[in-house]
């Protein structure tokens, strides 16, 4: 076993006895254990022996890892959805909120590594969102609420018009998505600092989006 890893999922443990938080504490070492080592790499056995659980009793909360990815899943974009919710602060002009929005998305990512690397960067989604419409539902209005505000941005004139909506938002995304990817996985190979690149790289994509208006 790798020392580190386990005495990682060793803080996330809670006093046996509870049942509602066991869950949570399989989880949380699946998640270590699955961004460490590959899903491909881990079985049911070596997740119960991290968490100090018989196999027995793991089963009795997942049937399978598809059981765990899927809840991971479930629980990523729920909290992701959360957060962009509370982005679109009342009051802040569509314009800021959707800055804060893409802000947000970033900010999660770096944040929630293991479990935005599960989520958005292996092919867990695929495989688990038959298994789960809540997951769906929850992934679908988030990225509702960056196309939504696409789409208002674009109807006032504030951005200039680079298509439908729903492709706007997607290729806003895979920005979103490349830079959160490159400051997880890449950032010793960055010679710009974290908050600044992020910064650099919304202006450029509304200053794309705005073309020659002013705001």
């Amino acid at each position: 076993m790798d020392q580190s890893i386990d005495q990682a999922i060793l803080k996330c443990r809670k006093p046996r006895g509870q049942g509602a938080s066991r869950r949570g504490e399989i989880l949380a070492a699946a998640k270590h254990l699955f961004a460490e080592e590959g899903v491909a790499h881990v079985t049911m056995r070596r997740i119960g022996a991290a968490v100090g659980v018989s196999p027995t009793a793991l089963y009795m909360h997942f049937a399978d890892k598809d059981a765990m990815l899927a809840a991971i899943a479930q629980d990523t974009f729920g909290e992701l959805l959360s957060r962009l919710e509370q982005s679109q602060t009342p009051g802040l002009s569509p314009r800021a909120q959707f800055r804060q929005g893409l802000r947000t998305y970033i900010e999660f990512g770096l944040e929630k590594p293991d479990e935005y690397r599960l989520t958005f960067m292996s092919r867990l989604f695929r495989r688990c969102d038959a298994k789960a419409p809540t997951t769906v539902e929850m992934a679908d209005r988030s990225f509702a609420i960056l196309q939504e505000r696409v789409f208002e941005l674009t109807r006032d004139g504030v951005f200039t018009a680079a298509g439908p909506a729903p492709q706007v938002a997607e290729a806003i995304w895979a920005m979103l998505h490349g830079v959160t990817s490159l400051l997880l996985d890449q950032a010793e190979n960055l010679e710009t600092a974290p908050g600044k690149l992020i910064e650099a790289a919304l202006d450029l994509l509304e200053a794309g989006l705005v073309g020659n208006r002013t705001a």
